[in-house]
């Protein structure tokens, strides 16, 4: 018989080499995946914007011009999963009164305030903005 029994486990250095490497690993996909949770969430702030432009459409429809509060066509201000706040109605413009068209808005929060895209507008024309330090056409 040997006097010496054949080790099992694991030494010190190479459980400390594998919380390293875990640890890299996690310091890079973190960030990644907190970044795509955010774009996913970003529907939620288009939908909100897509509905109130529908409903102040209907409210057209049935008035002949557009509603000049949120209220008044039914409209809630925070976005149905709740990551988007504030819509509203901005302020009407020589080019765009009130009675004739809209541009509303809706501003990031719980999160998505600190997303790259911090809040989303959509005018009567179409013409859909995002604001990335600026607006810019498009929401994508």
């Amino acid at each position: 018989m040997s006097r010496y029994h054949k080790q099992r486990g694991f030494t010190l250095i190479e459980l400390m080499i594998v919380v390293a490497v875990v640890g890299i690993l996690a310091a890079i996909a973190y960030p990644s995946y907190v970044d795509s949770v955010r774009k996913g969430r970003r529907n939620d702030g288009m939908n909100a914007l897509l509905d109130a432009a529908q409903k102040l459409e209907v409210v057209r429809a049935r008035t002949g011009s557009y509603q000049t509060t949120l209220a008044a066509a039914n409209i809630n201000a925070t976005s149905v999963e709740g990551f988007y706040t504030n819509l509203n109605i901005v302020a009407a413009t020589a080019d765009c009164p009130i009675v004739s068209c809209y541009v509303i808005e809706i501003t990031g929060q719980n999160g998505q305030d600190q997303d790259r895209v911090t809040a989303y507008r959509l005018s009567s024309t179409g013409l859909k903005q995002r604001n990335e330090g600026g607006w810019t056409n498009g929401w994508k």
